[in-house]
C-alpha cells in the first residue's frame, strides 16, 4: 500500500502524529514536573520562614534554652506538613532534626561530638538558597521516590551553649509521590486522548485522501485510454479547489487532444484528397500521352493541364512548409516601417486582371492619406493578397470589395469586405483551420486548398496582433485585422 499516493499519504500523517504526540508528551511530562514541584517547593518556603523565626526566637530567648521545645515545634510541623525538617552545622552535621528514616540513618556518618552528619559534601556546602528534586545525591535513593529538597542559609552569633557561633543550614525536605500520580494520570488521559483524536483524524485524513487520490486515479485510468485513441471520457469536476481545477484542466486537456486528433484526420484526409485528384489527372494524361490515346496536336492542351497540376501541388507543399514553419517559430519577422494604404494598391493592381474579369467594383476608404505600420512587409502582402484573392473568389460578378484602413491609438485597423455570399454562422469558428472549406465552396474553388486564411492568422499571430471575420451568409463577409501603428519618426 505504501508505494500508491494514497498509501504515503496516510504514512506520512501516521508519523506526524506518532513524532508530535511523543514530543507533546515529553514537554507536557517535564512542564507538569516543574510545575508540580514548583508548587511544593512554595509550600516549603514557608515553612522554611517558620523554623527560622521558631529557632531564631529560641536561641535569643534570655528565658528559654530548651532545645526539646524546638525539636517539639519542628517535629509537629514536619509531621502536619509531610516533611522532613534538618538544622545543620557548616560541616553537615545535623543539630536538630524533626525525623531521620532508617534507610538515610545508615547512609550518615558521626561526628565526633556523636552527631549525624550528611556522608556528600555536596548535600551541604554553598549555604545558598537552592531547590533540589531527585535523591538528594543518592541519600533518599532507597526510598523510590522523588524527593524536593530546600535549603537557606541562617547564621548566628555568638549564642551558647552549642557553640553555635557559626553557619548553618535549613534544610527541609519533601517527598514528591503526587508528581508522580498526578503524572501519571494526565499521562493516561493524554494517551487516550490522543489514540482517539488519532483516530479520528486518521479517518478524516482517510477520506481526504482518497478525495484526492480518486481524480489523480482517474487521470491514470483516463490517460491510458487518450494513449490508445479514446476520447470519450471525462473526470467529474467537484469543488472549486485545486483538485477540481486540475481535473477540470486535465479535461480541457484530453477536448484538446481529442480536437488535435481529429484536426490530425482531417489534414491527412485533406492532403490525401488534394494530392489524389491532381496525381490521377496528372497519371491520365500521361498514359494517353504516351499510349497514344490523346492525338499529337491536343498534347500540348494537355500538357499545359499536367504542368498546371503539377504547379497546384508544389504551392500546395510551399504552403504546408510555410505554415509548419510558422507554427513552429522558425520563421523570423523581418520587421520595417511601412505605408499600408500604399501596399494595398499595389495589391490591387497585382490581382487587377481578376477584377476586370469578374467586373467586381474596388473601393478604397483610407482615413488618412499615409498609413504607417510597423510590421514585415512581405508577410503582411500575402496577408492582404490572400484575403482579396479569397473575396474575389467568393464575389460574383458586378460585386463590390472595400478595403478600409483606421487609426485608434496605437493601431491600425485594416479590414477586407465583399458582397458575396458570406458564410454560415455555424461555420465562422472553422474558417481559420487548414483545409477548411464550406461545402458550398468546395465545388467552386477548385483551384484552392484552404490553406490561404490558415496561413493569414499565423502571419498576423506571429506579429501579436488580432484579426476575425464577421460575416451573414447571404450578405457578405469582413475580415477584420489589426497591425502596429507607426509615428513619422520611426526609420524606415
Amino acid at each position: 500500500m505504501i508505494r500508491t499516493l494514497f498509501g504515503k499519504i496516510l504514512t506520512i500523517v501516521l508519523l506526524v502524529l506518532i513524532i508530535s504526540f511523543t514530543i507533546t508528551g515529553f514537554l507536557m511530562n517535564a512542564g507538569l514536573k516543574n510545575m508540580i514541584a514548583d508548587q511544593k517547593a512554595e509550600q516549603l518556603d514557608n515553612i522554611s520562614e517558620k523554623v527560622i523565626a521558631a529557632l531564631e526566637t529560641l536561641l535569643r530567648s534570655n528565658t528559654i534554652r530548651d532545645p526539646f521545645l524546638f525539636n517539639s515545634f519542628i517535629q509537629i510541623l514536619a509531621d502536619n506538613t509531610d516533611t522532613i525538617i534538618w538544622i545543620l552545622r557548616e560541616d553537615g552535621a545535623i543539630l536538630f532534626y524533626s525525623n531521620i528514616p532508617g534507610y538515610v540513618a545508615d547512609k550518615l556518618e558521626i561526628t565526633e561530638d556523636g552527631r549525624p552528619k550528611l556522608p556528600d559534601e555536596r548535600q551541604f556546602t554553598g549555604f545558598v538558597q537552592e531547590y533540589s528534586t531527585g535523591d538528594f545525591y543518592g541519600l533518599f535513593e532507597s526510598s523510590g521516590v522523588d524527593w524536593i529538597t530546600r535549603s537557606e542559609y541562617f547564621k548566628l552569633t555568638g549564642i551558647p551553649p552549642y557553640n553555635l557561633n557559626a553557619k548553618i543550614l535549613v534544610m527541609i525536605h519533601a517527598q514528591l509521590p503526587s508528581v508522580f500520580s498526578t503524572k501519571s494520570s494526565v499521562f493516561i488521559i493524554f494517551i487516550l486522548s490522543g489514540l482517539v483524536g488519532s483516530f479520528i483524524s486518521f479517518l478524516f485524513v482517510a477520506l481526504l485522501s482518497r478525495r484526492i487520490v480518486r481524480p489523480v486515479k482517474q487521470m491514470k485510468d483516463i490517460a491510458k485510454r487518450v494513449a490508445s485513441g479514446e476520447f470519450g471520457e471525462q473526470i467529474t469536476v467537484k469543488g472549486r479547489d485545486e483538485i477540481a481545477e486540475l481535473s477540470e484542466s486535465f479535461n480541457n486537456m484530453v477536448v484538446s487532444l481529442k480536437n488535435l486528433e481529429q484536426m490530425r484526420r482531417d489534414f491527412i484526409g485533406n492532403v490525401s484528397h488534394e494530392l489524389r485528384t491532381p496525381i490521377t489527372t496528372i497519371k491520365g494524361f500521361v498514359e494517353g500521352i504516351l499510349d497514344g490515346v490523346i492525338e499529337e496536336e491536343r498534347q500540348a492542351e494537355y500538357l499545359s493541364i499536367v504542368r498546371d497540376e503539377v504547379r497546384r501541388m508544389q504551392n500546395l507543399v510551399n504552403d504546408l512548409l510555410d505554415l509548419a514553419k510558422m507554427q513552429g517559430g522558425e520563421t523570423k519577422l523581418n520587421i520595417s516601417v511601412f505605408d499600408v494604404n500604399e501596399l494595398v494598391r499595389r495589391c490591387v493592381i497585382s490581382l487587377q486582371q481578376m477584377f476586370i474579369e469578374k467586373n467586381l467594383e474596388f473601393n478604397a476608404d483610407f482615413e488618412q492619406e499615409k498609413m504607417l505600420v510597423k510590421a514585415d512587409k512581405e508577410a503582411i502582402q500575402r496577408v492582404i493578397i490572400n484575403l482579396l484573392h479569397n473575396a474575389i473568389k467568393f464575389t460574383p460578378e458586378s460585386g463590390r470589395i472595400t478595403v478600409r484602413t483606421l487609426l485608434s491609438r496605437d493601431k491600425v485597423t485594416v479590414s477586407v469586405e465583399d458582397t458575396g455570399k458570406g458564410i454560415p454562422e455555424n461555420e465562422l469558428k472553422n474558417i481559420f483551420e487548414r483545409f477548411y472549406k464550406t461545402d458550398k465552396s468546395r465545388s467552386e474553388d477548385r483551384a484552392g486548398v484552404g490553406l490561404g486564411l490558415a496561413i493569414v492568422k499565423n502571419i498576423i499571430m506571429s506579429h501579436n496582433e488580432t484579426i476575425k471575420v464577421e460575416s451573414k451568409e447571404g450578405d457578405g463577409s469582413k475580415f477584420i485585422f489589426t497591425l502596429r501603428s507607426a509615428s513619422l519618426t520611426d526609420t524606415y
